[in-house]
């Protein structure tokens, strides 16, 4: 299994805290804003006053011009993008989006911010700025299909874009995916792409939307059930793969920890780790990201930027998707502003260095300074 998405050893599984016991009605911007909504709900800095507050001195009109700006040289001045794009939400992205293509026409006709940053930047750091001016959902898509456009063997992108996700946000992921081959349909795009095995089916499975709601407890005995389940699919001498995606994949988080807790009690072994050794394929990848995510998240996240820095820091000129890790894992924190402190904490007590030094080490120039943004929540 790719370092990336593995523990470097079984240790690292013990480092993560123990466990402790519709589609919308008006289209897009109001499943987006419930979204929003739920995600926020009681983490820091989400109060209706805070967010009042920072809309007031925030234009995206100046923004704009700004960047537009910038671009408009032979040579594009990197540090307006810098300055501003990382800062923003993914709801400012999307004003800033759309004021940009108000403000800005080639022949007459408005040009999105995303394709005029493609156009205009270059390397690494051009191909983060553009990512980022996707927002939060249509990265992800654009993620999710990467892998066969230049990176068929390496499926860490679209295991990590799609795994674990709420239905709401794969629903936004699938409304917000671009393709023109595809007719921008995420699972007509993977259905072709994938080939046929079980990682196709956990995919396919995950684009469903009919993953349990976090809200939505199940009685106890189909905690028991499961438990079961699991366990007659490790022991099983062919086989038992499909059994457990289906409910790692298709469980809440909340759901999953029971599980796990009660599996631990029932059978004295750690599922995730056994489930690892049973599996040391894609579905072990599926099995492993999902898992260590229920069990502790910013550890989980921490340890995969770790992995993707340090990929970056000692084979630098040899790999270009090293980089692709390093920016899909940090603009897919930076999203999460609550998040991303755990995850820099969580960083600093596991490996005892601060995430942006780290950064700054194995990055240079405009990628670096870019990078360097990603990681600020002021």
């Amino acid at each position: 299994m790719p370092l990336a998405l593995r523990p470097a050893s079984e240790d690292d599984l013990s480092d993560l805290e123990p466990l402790t016991p519709s589609r919308s009605k008006s289209g897009k911007d109001k499943a987006r804003d419930k979204l929003e909504r739920e995600r926020t709900k009681g983490q820091p800095g989400s109060s209706a006053g805070s967010e009042k507050k920072r809309a007031i001195v925030w234009h995206p009109e100046e923004e704009a011009k700004k960047i537009a700006k910038a671009l408009n040289h032979h040579k594009a001045d990197p540090d307006p993008v810098i300055d501003i794009l990382p800062a923003l939400t993914h709801d400012q992205t999307w004003l800033l989006r759309k004021e940009y293509r108000k403000q800005v026409k080639i022949q007459g006709k408005g040009i999105s911010l995303p394709k005029h940053l493609k156009m205009k930047l270059t390397g690494n750091f051009g191909k983060a700025a553009y990512v980022t001016a996707l927002g939060r959902f249509e990265s992800e898509g654009y993620w999710a299909n990467f892998f066969y456009q230049s990176h068929g063997s390496r499926r860490e992108l679209l295991i990590e874009s799609l795994m674990g996700r709420t239905n709401g946000e794969i629903r936004m992921i699938k409304d917000e995916f671009k393709d023109k081959r595809y007719g921008d349909d995420l699972e007509k795009c993977l259905t072709k792409e994938l080939k046929m095995d079980k990682f196709r089916s956990a995919v396919l499975m995950v684009l469903e939307e009919r993953r349990q709601e976090e809200q939505d407890a199940y009685p106890a005995e189909y905690v028991d059930r499961d438990v079961e389940t699991l366990y007659r699919s490790l022991t099983a001498r062919q086989g038992g793969e499909s059994a457990m995606l289906e409910i790692v994949v298709k469980r809440s988080d909340a759901h999953l920890r029971r599980v796990l807790d009660g599996y631990e009690r029932a059978h004295g072994e750690n599922f995730a780790r056994a489930a690892l050794k049973k599996s040391n394929n894609l579905v072990g990848e599926v099995i492993a990201h999902i898992l260590n995510g229920v069990i502790n998240k910013p550890v989980r996240d921490a340890m995969l930027l770790n992995h993707a820095i340090h990929d970056v820091a000692a084979k630098n000129k040899d790999d270009d998707l090293r980089y692709e890790l390093l920016m899909s894992r940090l603009v897919r924190v930076h999203w999460d502003k609550p998040h991303l402190e755990r995850v820099k904490r969580a960083y600093a007590e596991k490996f005892r260095k601060q995430l942006k030094d780290d950064i700054e080490d194995a990055t240079k120039g405009d990628f670096r300074e870019f990078m360097a943004e990603l990681v600020e929540t002021k």
